[in-house]
C-alpha cells in the first residue's frame, strides 16, 4: 500500500474506534441510569399490607406446652424446662396439664437445621421451633424458629441454648402482645 492508502486506512480505523468508544460509554451510561431509576422505583414501592394473625394467638389464656423433642437429649430437656418456666412467668397465661383444657397448644421441637448436614455431628447447626396449634381443630396456626450455635463444652452450650430460648420467648410475647409477627431477623450471631 502507498503512504496515502495507509494514511486513509488509519483515519477510518481511528474514526471507527471513536464511534465504538462513544457507543460503549453511551451504553454504560444508559444502563447506569436504568438501574438507578429501577432502584428509585423499588425504594418507593410501599410494603404489602400486613395480613392478620390467627385470633387464638392474641386471645389465648390457657396454654399446654408439649415437648416433641428427644427426651433423652439434655439440650431438648433444657429447652422444654427453660421455655416452660419462661411461659409460666408470663402473667397473661395459665399453663394447663392437658391439651383439652388449653386455648392454645405449643409444641416444642429441637432439630438439626436444614442444609446443615445429615450426620448430626458437632458442627451441624441446631434449631428450636415453637409450633402453635389450635387444640380444637389441630390446625397449625403459627411457628417460631431460632437457630442456636452448638458448643462442645456444656457450659457454653447451656449459655447458647438459654440465649436462643430467651429470643423465642421474646418473640412469643411480642406475637401475642402486638398481634403482629416478630422481626424476621435473628438477634443471635451465628457462626
Amino acid at each position: 500500500p502507498t503512504y496515502l492508502e495507509a494514511k486513509d486506512w488509519m483515519n477510518k480505523t481511528m474514526r471507527n474506534r471513536k464511534r465504538t468508544r462513544t457507543s460503549f460509554f453511551s451504553t454504560v451510561a444508559a444502563l447506569g441510569l436504568l438501574f438507578s431509576c429501577n432502584a428509585f422505583v423499588a425504594a418507593q414501592t410501599p410494603p404489602p399490607p400486613t395480613a392478620p394473625l390467627p385470633a387464638q394467638l392474641a386471645t389465648a389464656h390457657k396454654l399446654f406446652i408439649g415437648n416433641a423433642g428427644d427426651q433423652e437429649n439434655a439440650d431438648c430437656l433444657r429447652f422444654y424446662n427453660v421455655f416452660y418456666a419462661g411461659a409460666q412467668a408470663m402473667t397473661q397465661y395459665q399453663l394447663v396439664g392437658t391439651p383439652e383444657e388449653a386455648d392454645l397448644v405449643l409444641e416444642l421441637h429441637y432439630e438439626f437445621s436444614l442444609g446443615g448436614g445429615v450426620n448430626g455431628g458437632e458442627n451441624t447447626p441446631r434449631q428450636f421451633r415453637v409450633i402453635f396449634i389450635d387444640p380444637k381443630t389441630h390446625v397449625l396456626l403459627w411457628s417460631l424458629t431460632e437457630r442456636t450455635n452448638y458448643a462442645v463444652r456444656q457450659k457454653n452450650r447451656d449459655k447458647n441454648l438459654d440465649e436462643t430460648i430467651g429470643v423465642l420467648l421474646k418473640d412469643f410475647a411480642d406475637l401475642a402482645a402486638n398481634n403482629k409477627p416478630p422481626s424476621n431477623r435473628s438477634t443471635i450471631h451465628h457462626y
